[in-house]
């Protein structure tokens, strides 16, 4: 399949990532934050100071939860899947877990949303653990404004790639605005990431061709 984009370290696709792992790309880690199956919006629940949002593909059910977790069974490989808390009883196994603080102080936690997130990792022994990176409100952590709904700062997904120095490949199915595959380009890693909207792609590939960190 021909790429949306590609530099010396970063491959994005534009497409069902169903349909394109099955093309056998190699990889050693699977970092990604796919649709919780939650159909989440914080204006529709009716969240305080809540400011309309675009809805997020494949987010009114928890198929591509199902298949991600289907896909990781079939291979060999790491992954660290954040929002597998929404949908525990597709887990493999307990594995791990990443709890990202992102308001690092009490007085914070009172800032619109969740104070912190989960992300499952494919491990079957040692810790938990905790990421702390600052984030919140409807600024990045890196800066500038949110691109997708849901993004997370790359100073996260450089942090967790610090767990896994042995993983050289990375991929995300679910790349979203290419929080993933920047992190991964900062960190010299070879990175591919997948999406089925095309705007993200575009914006994704903006941010690895100007290497900026929002």
């Amino acid at each position: 399949m021909k790429p949306y984009y590609r530099d010396e370290l970063a491959t994005i696709f534009h497409g069902d990532c169903k349909e394109i792992m099955n093309n056998q790309i190699h990889f050693d880690l699977i970092l990604t934050d796919p649709p919780y199956g939650i159909d989440w919006n914080a204006k529709k629940q009716n969240l305080p100071n809540s400011t309309e949002r675009e809805f997020i593909k494949g987010d009114d059910s928890t198929d591509c939860a199902r298949w991600l977790f289907n896909f990781i069974t079939r291979e060999d490989a790491e992954a660290v899947v954040f929002g597998a808390n929404c949908f525990p009883e597709l887990l493999p196994h307990r594995g791990r877990w990443i709890c990202w603080d992102k308001r690092l102080t009490t007085k914070a936690d009172k800032m619109l949303g969740s104070p912190f997130e989960l992300a499952w990792e494919n491990r079957k022994s040692g810790f938990d653990r905790m990421v702390r990176k600052l984030h919140g409100g409807v600024v990045n952590a890196d800066g500038g404004k949110r691109i997708h709904p849901t993004q997370k700062p790359s100073g996260l997904f450089r942090e967790i790639l610090g767990y896994y120095p042995k993983s050289k490949m990375i991929i995300d199915p679910f790349m979203g605005s290419g929080s993933v595959l920047l992190a991964s380009k900062l960190e010299g890693r070879i990175c591919f990431g997948i999406e089925i909207e095309e705007k993200y792609c575009e914006a994704a590939a903006k941010r690895l061709e100007q290497k900026v960190l929002f």
